[in-house]
């Protein structure tokens, strides 16, 4: 009788709980991490177990986009919605949630007023020249037919940027590689073609470009922008990408793995 035997030239896909583990990694997460990283690796692990798609990326890759959050000081917690992983296939985009954007801003301590809504029809009176909008009174009613968000620091500054749903489609339609199929094949892949989850990407492309127009550029809103796949086609631009998994194998030896900076 024969033995089913792996090959020995074919690697064998470790789990994340397994990754995490092999000492090269371990040494990897204290030195970035210090006194973070026991809550890290537990949060990652939950992370992988919360979705079966995650098991087809690669678990380094899903470690560096999870550090991006860490990094941010943001939890990982979709249901309190400041940032997320989610899985594209076999890779893992981190996306900061626009809740993210906010609690970044008022970190600062220079914004009296930030927000971002959507508006509906009848709700404002908007000159587009100078962007001073008016506000009506609520339209619970009628149609939603834009997305706006205002900021205002202490100083005194105040500006607002508003889309409309022409805006907000054209936006989707031209960033995101996923929501293009959906279109194209009638499939509903994409957030941006979830009826539920649409809104809430409007509101943070909305609030995503005032800050990015007229925000406080800080270090984290920086890191923040440069490291949000929330376009799809993106794969999470991630803080750590000088950090490489190199593999070594010896004949007769064991797989032995190393984090080089």
């Amino acid at each position: 009788m024969s033995e089913n035997k792996t090959p020995a030239n074919v690697p064998v896909k470790r789990t994340v709980a397994q990754f995490v583990n092999i000492p090269a990694t371990q040494k990897f997460l204290e030195e970035n991490l210090q006194e973070k990283k026991s809550e890290f690796v537990a949060n990652l692990i939950a992370l992988a177990e919360s979705d079966t798609n995650f098991a087809k990326c690669d678990p380094k890759d899903l470690m560096m986009c999870a550090m991006n959050a860490t990094a941010l000081n943001l939890p990982l917690n979709k249901n309190l919605g400041f940032a997320y992983v989610i899985p594209y296939g076999d890779k893992p985009s981190f996306q900061i949630g626009y809740k993210g954007l906010i609690q970044l801003a008022i970190r600062t301590g220079a914004y009296k007023y930030i927000n971002a809504v959507e508006v509906r029809e009848g709700e404002i009176d908007r000159n587009k020249f100078t962007g001073e909008m008016k506000f009506k009174g609520e339209k619970p009613e009628n149609k939603v037919v834009g997305y706006v968000a205002y900021l205002e620091l202490m100083t005194g500054f105040s500006a607002s940027m508003y889309m409309t749903e022409a805006d907000v489609e054209a936006h989707a339609t031209r960033f995101s590689k996923m929501y293009q199929s959906d279109k194209q094949y009638k499939s509903q892949k994409s957030k941006w073609s979830d009826p539920l989850a649409r809104p809430k990407m409007a509101i943070k492309t909305v609030l995503k470009m005032l800050l990015g127009t007229y925000g406080l550029m800080t270090t984290d809103l920086i890191r923040a922008f440069e490291s949000d796949g929330t376009e799809e086609e993106q794969t999470g631009g991630r803080k750590f990408d000088d950090a490489e998994i190199v593999t070594q194998t010896e004949p007769n030896e064991p797989t032995q793995e190393t984090i080089q900076l």
